[in-house]
């Protein structure tokens, strides 16, 4: 907690002194994003479910101080996917980097030529795009075991350079432990997560690789690549391989129209036994669906709705377990973008 009340400290002094100074350099901005979703779920045993998914308010407020200096907060207010003790859990959990709360980022970063600093709390850079992936603009239910529960957000700082035209950067970052999946509770919270990136985004292709390595739960090694087929299609994949899980996966975007987009995922991944009580397991993942823009000559309104079948698969001794689970969901985005200074 007191990580997070020094920063906003740092954050409004910065923003006090340099506004007067460089007045004509400083700019920001608030974007407001209410999303509201219906998701029913069908499980292998028959039964279906109904929770509000990723109903929330998120909040992005981000900027420049001045020509070297830039700030970025992210904010998530709300949350429904189980239940309103949710919600209670984004504050009760306020400074906690082994669990999701209500700030998702707020860092500053300072640039001198082409070497950057930035510091406070920020997202890991691995590679997966799945995890680069706003939160409002993401469906879990489409989404590896990797991105639901590893804990990208953490405390840390983050070196690095980037050449004159911003297309390459590489950079070191040092966070606290993510502690990923349930290993919090059995692991030293002191433990800190090093990750190495290189980043590099051409015309029609990006490129991204990392790796992370955690005293607590070990490596991640991840790659990323996307390619724009054409200016209505593109084309994305992940690979992603740790200690004790393999995963990849390929993703398929079209622009049909101005106010028509379709979007398709297939991935597969595998769980090592002892890294999990439950043993071996399997899962292909993924879905298909499209967001759709009613408003004429505007992005501001996105409603969304998808599909997303699961097949699951476990290997507990001599018996071999598989199942499929059904998601769906119907929802809706709106963008509220206001100019602060």
């Amino acid at each position: 907690m007191k990580r997070l009340f020094v920063l906003f400290a740092f954050l409004l002094v910065s923003c006090a002194v340099f506004a007067q100074d460089e007045k004509p350099q400083s700019e920001g901005t608030l974007l407001v994003v209410p999303r509201l979703d219906f998701d029913p779920a069908y499980n292998g045993g028959g039964e279906w479910s109904f929770d509000l998914g990723s109903t929330s308010l998120y909040t992005l407020f981000e900027g420049n101080i001045t020509p070297n200096l830039s700030f970025s907060v992210c904010n998530h207010w709300l949350a429904f996917s189980t239940g309103f003790d949710d919600t209670a859990d984004l504050y009760r959990n306020t400074g906690r980097a082994y669990s999701t709360n209500w700030v998702d980022w707020a860092n500053l970063t300072y640039k001198m030529g082409n070497f950057f600093v930035s510091a406070g709390k920020d997202y890991i850079h691995v590679a997966n795009f799945e995890i680069e992936d706003y939160d409002y603009d993401a469906h879990w239910q489409m989404n590896s075991f990797l991105w639901n529960n590893f804990q990208v957000y953490q405390w840390g700082g983050r070196v690095g350079w980037q050449n004159d035209d911003e297309t390459l950067t590489v950079s070191l970052q040092m966070t606290t432990d993510p502690l990923m999946y349930r290993f919090y509770e059995l692991t030293d919270i002191g433990n800190y997560a090093y990750t190495f990136n290189a980043f590099y985004e051409g015309e029609t292709v990006s490129l991204m690789g990392s790796v992370t390595h955690s005293g607590s739960w070990g490596w991640i090694g991840a790659l990323g690549a996307k390619l724009a087929v054409s200016d209505a299609l593109s084309l994305q994949t992940d690979i992603n391989m740790t200690n004790f899980l393999r995963s990849g996966s390929i993703r398929l975007d079209a622009t049909v129209s101005d106010q028509v987009e379709l979007f398709g995922k297939l991935g597969y991944e595998w769980l090592r036994t002892d890294w999990d009580e439950t043993a071996a397991g399997g899962h292909y993942f993924g879905g298909f669906g499209c967001n759709w823009y009613p408003l004429r000559d505007s992005h501001d309104l996105r409603i969304h709705a998808l599909a997303a079948p699961s097949v699951y698969s476990d290997l507990t001794g001599d018996i071999v377990r598989r199942w499929i689970d059904g998601y769906f969901s119907l929802g809706a985005t709106y963008f509220f973008e206001f100019s602060i200074f």
